[in-house]
């Protein structure tokens, strides 16, 4: 497995991950009205959002590496 491909992999299956972290505390905040709930939701998909760039910024470095 290439560093490229594991690298697409990771990203997906963390993306996914905090996709559903922040899914389920946001439906916690909804249940229980607890600010902390509220913090790890925006944080949860901030951090995807982060990984997203941080993705893009990756592709873009390693067709640069594979140009050269």
């Amino acid at each position: 497995m290439s560093l490229k491909s594991f690298h697409i992999i990771f990203i997906l299956i963390s993306s996914i991950i905090l996709i559903a972290f922040g899914y389920w505390c946001f439906r916690e905040w909804q249940l229980y009205n607890q600010t902390i709930y509220l913090i790890y939701s925006v944080l949860g998909i901030l951090l995807c959002l982060g990984l997203g760039i941080y993705s893009k910024w990756f592709l873009k470095e390693i067709s640069n590496l594979n140009a050269s």
